[in-house]
């Protein structure tokens, strides 16, 4: 867990070319951990990294991977993708948030688990209250 939360520091120290192509692939083998709380770690650093980046940087390198889990046989790794774009939109831009979660939300909207079904409600609720004036 303590090399986990140190990403962000260290994302801050060194480019962010390096970054992307050395240590970004050990934070999406985290999103697939057995344990919860390294997951949510896990998330919190994608949204810190892109604080750090910058919303295009998300597009290119974050996104399509963590919403790539949403095909996962375990449904706890589903939610993952839901507890992602949840913390992630609120540092993204509404257009990317608009282009690429909307449609994912939706198609999760029908997933098989209610549990799921729930956290796509919950996960809404997170993104209109951000946008909401």
């Amino acid at each position: 867990m303590s090399v986990v939360e140190q990403f962000p520091a260290l994302a801050r120290q060194l480019d962010e070319q390096f970054f992307t192509d050395k240590l970004i692939p050990i934070s999406f083998k985290w999103l697939n951990d057995s344990v919860y709380s390294i997951r949510v770690a896990a998330i919190e650093n994608l949204k810190e990294l892109t604080k750090i980046f910058g919303s295009q940087w998300a597009e290119k390198n974050v996104i399509k991977k963590l919403l790539d889990l949403r095909t996962e046989k375990n449904y706890l790794y589903r939610l993952t993708v839901l507890f992602g774009m949840a913390e992630l939109s609120l540092v993204l831009t509404p257009d990317v948030v608009k282009k690429l979660f909307v449609p994912v939300l939706q198609s999760m909207s029908k997933d098989p688990i209610p549990n799921i079904r729930l956290n796509v409600a919950k996960t809404i609720l997170k993104m209109r209250n951000k946008y909401k004036t």
